[in-house]
């Protein structure tokens, strides 16, 4: 499922030592939360970073995902990513023979076109959120963090200062994640590592906008395969590191827990 791709450039100006700072990889303070940072290299700045794009964070910028989704999903290079036939392996000798779409520059789309999605992927809106002062869904915020969510769902930063950006720069936002890497359990294992994360890890996903999936995407699955048909479901997978948070849940009282999923749907 792709993930989602609203507020990725505010994602991106989040100061790196505010991401880290929440990071606890040996669950030094034994909460049994252990958020890991998934450090990957930079192809663009010849260097490691945080990955902050992908279920894994496998992408350390909007640009670098955006290359590697051309490349890995439709086999179109650019000059971020120009082999010509996509992932195809030395192994897959007529995938690479296969005729391509190269143009004078070896690429398959321009550079220009190229940096126009990536500007757009990057400044794709968050939208506003809905009924905030619903006495139901101000009592399902106290559940999300009664319950344990908001230690790996954390709801806000404020973006770095940033001149050259500034419809990115030095705004609060409320994407409700972490960024960071955690070991969700074998039931939501997909024992397919990817960098620094291992085949149980996921990068917290951002929730902000999660209430509008069915009026957006005509559905209402989650979860990085579609496999919860709600989101109370997507909650009920929720393993690892996630379990005491799932269990409470699981605890609460008919009336609590539809505050909470309500709160979910107000983002």
């Amino acid at each position: 499922v792709a993930p989602q791709m609203i507020g990725l450039g505010l994602l991106e100006a989040i100061p790196v030592e505010d991401i880290l700072a929440n990071a606890d990889p040996e669950d030094a303070d034994g909460d049994g939360i252990s958020g890991r940072p998934a450090i990957v290299w930079s192809r663009e700045h010849d260097r490691a970073m945080l990955g902050r794009f992908g279920w894994k964070g496998g992408e350390p910028t909007v640009r670098e995902q955006s290359a590697s989704a051309f490349a890995g999903d439709i086999g179109i290079a650019t000059p971020l990513r120009p082999e010509l036939w996509g992932d195809c392996t030395e192994a897959q000798r007529a995938c690479r023979r296969a005729p391509h779409g190269g143009d004078m520059d070896g690429f398959e789309i321009s550079a220009e076109a190229f940096d126009t999605v990536v500007y757009y992927t990057a400044n794709l809106g968050v939208p506003a959120r809905r009924d905030i002062d619903d006495p139901q869904v101000l009592s399902g915020k106290q559940v999300f963090h009664d319950s344990g969510c908001a230690s790996c769902h954390r709801p806000k930063f404020v973006t770095a200062r940033l001149e050259d950006r500034p419809e990115h720069s030095f705004q609060l936002i409320w994407p409700h994640t972490d960024l960071l890497l955690h070991d969700m359990g074998e039931g939501l294992a997909d024992h397919r590592p990817e960098g620094r994360a291992t085949g149980r890890e996921w990068k917290t996903p951002p929730l902000w906008g999660i209430g509008l999936t069915e009026r957006i995407s005509g559905h209402t699955t989650f979860l990085h395969d579609g496999r919860a048909r709600s989101l109370l479901e997507a909650i009920l997978w929720h393993g690892g590191e996630a379990q005491a948070a799932r269990d409470a849940v699981v605890s609460l009282a008919p009336a609590a827990r539809a505050d909470l999923i309500r709160y979910l749907e107000s983002l």
